[in-house]
């Protein structure tokens, strides 16, 4: 692995080392500090919502604040501590402070039979609307299962306020203002995979869009709270006209194979260069229905009356899933890497695609300008060549015909930029984005 990749992976180990213990909520302290940190570093603007706000039919839910929580069983031990973990609380939970028996206990704290040693991320709160009433914790089950009788203290110092739902929004002007955009969730406190990995991985996406000194397109990092970001990006947000297509990610560390979920539409061009660069770049990929992966904010990019087509991309169904688990040690920052670079070859194929016309007639003496390809050494790539100059008519574009012949759009596009610089071809096309959504 060469220097720039050694820079890169510990960029994005340092990235997540960093911020993957915060509580990050959809509206709390840490989250708006951790988005300001990035808006920061990499001179991108801030959308700022404020709790009660309509975003669509959606409300900006209120800061959620935690000053202390745990619980100590009849003994005195700490069982339980946010100041250790923020996953011991439930998140959005409702104050308290008292004594309680241990069958009062156990009926607020969220525990898994399956993986008894895990901590689990009780989440479902910080989505509902209206007043949080319930209290709660979580504790691995065997802790919950061996609980002695006798009177527990539970304590919870939590305040619920005005606060600002913030998203990242990185742009980066290209020659023409279509845009493709790019999300992750900045929620999920103490997870890796679970967002704030794919946070890194794009940020190292971006790093490189940022290097070019010419973009064709634009393109759009939008960083938020899951769901929320997405309908005040949508609510709230200039440009959006100009958005053609989106990917969203999630658990692309996480050691599995890769997978995408379909736009709605499923057969858009960004279905079909997705589909493209993991059937030439990756030895085993799976590919799902709509929202059928992971399912995040193409629900709202990807849904009624918008109707952007965006990919969910990601990997397949992760053990630690929501537990204390999903952590550094169980992140493949390798795996983290691969997908910087696959994202890298589908934004290229975005930036590159052209539909070029041979000048010449019938099939190219290739020895002549050095271009023969030994049959006996690559049979597929001597055949393609074969195929290429056939479809090199002026009707279809580079990816167009590498999707037609099944051979890689990097392949044709070596070749035709070799026949150009011969003076046996010419670009007669720059291909724009197909906006007939």
């Amino acid at each position: 692995m060469d220097i720039v990749d050694n820079q890169a992976l510990e960029r994005m180990r340092e990235f997540i080392s960093r911020y993957w213990m915060w509580n990050r909520v959809p509206v709390g302290d840490d989250t708006a500090r951790f988005v300001r940190d990035m808006a920061d570093q990499w001179d991108a603007s801030i959308i700022s919502v404020p709790s009660g706000a309509e975003c669509l039919t959606w409300v900006v839910p209120p800061k959620w604040s935690v000053r202390e929580a745990y619980i100590e069983s009849p003994d005195g031990e700490r069982i339980a501590d946010f100041a250790k973990n923020p996953l011991y609380l439930k998140s959005y939970s409702a104050p308290f402070s008292g004594e309680v028996d241990r069958d009062t206990l156990r009926e607020h704290v969220l525990s898994d039979p399956q993986r008894p040693d895990d901590l689990i991320y009780d989440y479902r709160a910080q989505y509902q609307y209206g007043e949080r009433t319930e209290w709660g914790f979580s504790l691995p089950h065997r802790i919950v299962d061996s609980l002695p009788e006798g009177n527990y203290r539970a304590h919870i110092d939590v305040a619920f306020g005005e606060g600002t739902l913030d998203v990242l929004d990185w742009y980066l002007p290209g020659g023409s203002s279509e845009t493709i955009f790019f999300a992750a969730h900045t929620c999920h406190p103490a997870q890796v995979n679970d967002g704030i990995a794919c946070i890194a991985v794009l940020i190292e996406l971006f790093l490189r869009l940022a290097q070019q000194p010419k973009r064709r397109f634009s393109y759009r990092l939008l960083l938020g709270p899951e769901y929320f970001a997405g309908a005040a990006v949508l609510a709230h947000a200039t440009g959006i006209e100009n958005l053609r297509y989106g990917f969203f990610l999630d658990m692309m560390g996480n050691g599995q194979r890769f997978g995408y979920s379909r736009s709605y539409r499923g057969d858009s061009l960004v279905d079909r260069i997705v589909s493209h660069v993991l059937q030439a770049n990756t030895d085993d990929f799976f590919e799902t229905d709509y929202r059928k992966l992971w399912g995040n904010d193409e629900l709202f990019y990807d849904g009624p009356d918008y109707r952007i087509p965006t990919i969910g991309l990601g990997r397949d169904r992760f053990v630690h899933y929501h537990t204390d688990k999903d952590d550094p040690e169980h992140c493949d920052y390798d795996q983290l890497l691969e997908s910087v670079d696959i994202l890298s070859k589908m934004v290229e194929i975005f930036e590159s695609d052209v539909v070029v016309a041979r000048n010449y007639r019938g099939p190219l003496y290739l020895s002549r300008y050095g271009l023969y390809i030994d049959p006996k050494l690559d049979p597929n790539g001597y055949q393609h060549m074969q195929e290429i100059q056939i479809e090199m008519d002026g009707t279809r574009s580079n990816f167009e015909i590498a999707e037609r012949l099944g051979v890689s759009h990097e392949f044709v596009t070596k070749f035709a930029e070799q026949l150009i610089a011969h003076g046996l071809a010419q670009i007669v096309e720059d291909r724009k984005l197909d906006v007939s959504n």
